[in-house]
């Protein structure tokens, strides 16, 4: 009896699946002829970049005995391709070539979505621009919640209390995960949460790092307080610790501070549910605008 628990075994069989599902893909999408591109990269773990790519088409299905036809929209991911440069027209050469691969042809593309990467989509040099220079036909939409992601950055940082309110909170982070002893204190006052990092790329999703601030203030700066007020951490370290543990909590209690953690929480809680909607795979444009519109109006009633 031979077993099939062999890493190259496992491997075949998962190459075998992926490659029927594929096969279903591309014939779903010919049937189709027209479809939209959505590129997408992201450095994996050996520091090699990624291109993602997705196909948006229509998929029309005839109901057995039933006069009309089931119309679905749909986004198939096609794979990943490693890219040894990121420049627009390395990236369009490799689209290209993989859309041909798959017996795919660049004239039937009717749409690009891509970030708002200089690559991506630069108006001379940018993947889109080459694209519709090849195709004039493939309009190019950028990402919604890329770019409402933008709008929050670059708020932020015209911003000088918003600029000093999140650099508090990761230097919070920082220092309670540096050592388990202060993690420990930390987890020993505040037990429904923890406090968490900040994420660079999506700012919407910062609003998980405030949350437990605003929700927990006092716990965070009680062991704040329990820290600097440790006679047993000694040393050059311990000293420094306490140090750093009362210029935190004094930074924390400050007027200036609660005010900016509980105004810029209301505002990315408002903006996380603009972005949540935005990557809804039912989302319209309908729906997308009027979120939007409720967004602005928030905003600016602030």
């Amino acid at each position: 009896m031979v077993p099939y628990l062999g890493k190259r075994i496992q491997n075949e069989l998962i190459q075998l699946l992926a490659s029927a599902i594929k096969e279903k893909i591309l014939a779903e999408v010919k049937l189709a002829k027209y479809s939209s591109i959505i590129l997408d990269c992201t450095p994996d773990i050996s520091h090699i970049e990624q291109l993602t790519m997705i196909l948006r088409y229509v998929d029309i299905k005839k109901e057995p005995e039933v006069c009309h036809h089931q119309v679905c929209i749909k986004e198939s991911f096609l794979g990943f391709v490693p890219l040894k440069e990121t420049t627009g027209a390395f990236m369009t050469e490799t689209l290209v070539g993989e859309l041909q691969n798959v017996g795919l042809e660049i004239d039937n593309l009717r749409g690009q979505g891509y970030d708002n990467g200089s690559n991506m989509q630069g108006k001379h040099n940018g993947v889109q621009q080459i694209v519709l220079d090849m195709n004039p036909r493939a309009f190019f939409v950028p990402c919604s919640a890329h770019s409402l992601n933008l709008v929050v950055n670059d708020a932020v940082k015209c911003c000088l209390q918003a600029t000093n309110l999140f650099g508090i909170v990761q230097h919070l982070y920082h220092f309670f995960s540096i050592s388990t002893y202060q993690w420990q204190v930390l987890v020993s006052i505040m037990k429904d949460l923890t406090i968490k990092p900040l994420c660079e790329t999506r700012w919407e999703s910062r609003i998980d790092a405030l949350k437990p601030l605003k929700y927990h203030l006092a716990d965070v700066y009680d062991a704040l307080l329990e820290i600097y007020e440790d006679t047993n951490l000694k040393g050059s370290s311990g000293s420094s610790n306490r140090v750093e543990a009362k210029e935190l909590a004094d930074a924390v209690s400050k007027y200036e501070f609660v005010v900016s953690l509980v105004t810029w929480y209301n505002i990315l809680f408002e903006v996380n549910i603009t972005s949540k909607h935005l990557q809804d795979k039912d989302a319209d444009l309908n729906s997308a605008t009027k979120q939007l519109e409720a967004t602005k109006s928030y905003l600016l009633s602030c």
